[in-house]
């Protein structure tokens, strides 16, 4: 791999920043420079981190009415599918009947499980004879 190496070390001193840098007057820090600074520091406090600026109120409420207005007009533009009542309740009937059988299969397990909290007639009634 070629690279072209570092000029030499004078080249750097001819360099037309460094000559306007020794040409500046000589500054000399006050006696309470770094007594200033880190008060300066320590008054600036930490940055916010992008999650703190982004849930700061006015970005959120920005995000909140975005956020409805595509809602909105999600909904407008969609409009629900029409059904006939037959049907909606037909289905609901049918997702009712599967529920009610898990549960009653679910119920009958725990029963099993715990044969003597119940008394022959709850274990009879649970079975349904």
């Amino acid at each position: 791999m070629n690279r072209n190496p570092l000029p030499p070390d004078d080249s750097w001193e001819s360099d037309a920043v460094w000559k306007l840098l020794d040409q500046a007057p000589r500054r000399v820090a006050g006696s309470r420079f770094a007594d200033d600074t880190v008060r300066a520091a320590r008054l600036a406090g930490p940055g916010r981190r992008w999650w703190q600026r982004f849930c700061a109120p006015i970005p959120l409420a920005g995000l909140v009415s975005a956020t409805a207005a595509l809602a909105i007009a999600v909904l407008s533009l969609n409009p629900p599918p029409t059904r006939t009542t037959d049907a909606i309740a037909a289905n609901s009937d049918e997702a009712f009947a599967g529920i009610q059988e898990l549960a009653e299969a679910e119920v009958l397990k725990a029963a099993v499980d715990n044969l003597d909290d119940f008394t022959d007639t709850e274990l009879v009634c649970l079975i349904g004879f």
